[in-house]
């Protein structure tokens, strides 16, 4: 579904008004998708599990990672600057154009660099990877269809087509479940079959976005052309932002490698982990993607009018579901996964820095949506100089827990810093964008109605931007 072209209508104020809310309705429609997505996602990983050794699930965790790393680090913020062009109306052909440049020019740069330094890499940051040399280069391999398919994904949220790419996400996650039931439970590939199933996937889910943005062109050819440089403009301003964003989320599972006697096994007790907390992260991680270029599109009173209506739902979300996940991940990891038992402490300490992390996602949505990307770089970066520094500090004397203890202090750190500039912008209290209130809770109830019957039935739902 296509962003209408005119100023978005500001929120209900009345209670009333709530259950027939477009945005009550998009929310659980995407919180919707979203559950199905991480149900299918965790599945994959409860059978990995059980079947591999942990320490090649370490070896498989670092592989697969590896071209996410390597997109954040070498992409240049380009992906968030094509996000922030197509919702502010620029030509999706142009956005195309742009994209396979960019991915032709970056892949073979990143690919002839880190293939080169990967014997280097696997003594110290990659450590888990040693004796999987080749399945880290086959994983690299892979890193052009990665770079495509998030540019492809940042000009369908950018356009607000999120029912299209969501579905795509729910077939990626179907069939990498497929894949691992295959090729690891049936055939007994091991951690190769993993990597294998990975790659195809991978290739897969590129082929499925990159025809749903040829077609999304074909019918939305409003616009004008977008040109290379005001991309590359945005892009190197918010890099700073994206490239200490995705360490400040991963440099835990790199210095594990790095600091621990047991980087492998260590890795896959951390990694199990992250895979529970991230749960609370995917609806604030959904809405404050398409909440960017919405933010973009509007004028400022309509943008500081929606700011507070999603970072409160928000909250009251991730809240709630931090707490609910709680003793069901007691439940579920001594009964599927008793050998993990030992990253419960772990969890446990995540879970408020996700709800810090979801508080953050949504306030730099809104910073980088007004065009004030440089403001999410400081800090975003602060954060990052923070994480590392108790990382280096606490994962030696506290393991995995003390990675978690990192994570919480520089991600909270993180959303105070970025609500406070949130609320200098918006001419807000800060309080005021975060605490819900009524309004905020009949909301919830209302979309947690929608869930129960649209879960069955995700097809009926219709997707948008936020209003």
């Amino acid at each position: 579904m296509k962003v209408a072209a005119d100023v978005p209508a500001p929120p209900q104020a009345a209670p009333a008004a709530l259950p027939n809310n477009p945005f009550a309705r998009r929310v659980s429609s995407v919180f919707a998708t979203q559950v199905v997505q991480f149900g299918l996602a965790f599945a994959t990983s409860i059978l990995l599990r059980r079947i591999l050794e942990q320490s090649d699930l370490g070896a498989f965790v670092a592989a697969s990672t590896l071209p996410g790393m390597l997109s954040t680090l070498g992409m240049f913020g380009l992906p968030t600057a094509v996000n922030y062009f197509a919702g502010k109306g620029q030509s999706i052909a142009s956005l195309m154009r742009a994209a396979f440049l960019f991915t032709a020019i970056l892949s073979v740069a990143l690919i002839a660099i880190v293939w080169l330094a990967l014997p280097g890499l696997e003594s110290s940051f990659l450590s888990a990877l040693r004796g999987h040399d080749f399945l880290a280069r086959v994983m690299l391999l892979s890193l052009p269809l990665s770079v495509l398919t998030s540019f492809g994904g940042s000009i369908l949220y950018g356009r607000q087509d999120v029912r299209t790419y969501n579905f795509i996400l729910l077939g990626q996650a179907a069939t990498s479940l497929a894949c691992a039931i295959l090729l690891v439970g049936v055939l007994r590939l091991g951690v190769g079959g993993a990597v294998a199933g990975s790659v195809l996937v991978t290739a897969l889910t590129s082929l499925a976005v990159m025809e749903t943005v040829r077609r999304l062109k074909r019918r939305d050819q409003r616009g004008q052309p977008v040109r290379t440089r005001a991309l590359a403009s945005y892009g190197f301003r918010i890099y700073p932002a994206s490239l200490s964003g995705y360490f400040n989320y991963r440099a835990d599972t790199y210095l594990i490698q790095a600091l621990l006697l047991s980087p492998a096994k260590s890795l896959a007790q951390y990694s199990t982990a992250v895979t529970m907390a991230e749960l609370v992260f995917y609806v604030p991680n959904s809405i404050g993607t398409i909440f960017l270029p919405r933010v973009a599109g509007a004028t400022e009173e309509d943008a500081n009018r929606m700011l507070g209506r999603v970072a409160r739902l928000s909250t009251l979300i991730t809240v709630c579901l931090a707490l609910a996940l709680v003793p069901t991940a007691i439940v579920g990891i001594h009964v599927v996964l008793p050998l993990y038992a030992d990253c419960l402490p772990a969890f446990f300490v995540l879970l408020p820095a996700v709800v810090s992390l979801s508080l953050a996602k949504i306030m730099t949505s809104y910073i980088s949506g007004r065009g004030r990307a440089g403001l999410v770089s400081t800090a975003i970066t602060f954060a990052l100089v923070l994480n590392v520094v108790l990382n280096v500090i606490l994962i030696p004397r506290f393991g995995i827990v003390g990675a978690s203890m990192s994570s919480v202090v520089s991600y909270t750190a993180h959303a105070a810093i970025t609500l406070l500039m949130a609320s200098r912008m918006s001419g807000q209290r800060p309080l005021s964008l975060f605490v819900p209130g009524r309004a905020e809770v009949v909301l919830f109830i209302t979309g947690l109605g929608r869930l129960r019957r649209q879960l069955p039935l995700l097809g009926s739902a219709r997707f948008g931007g936020v209003r």
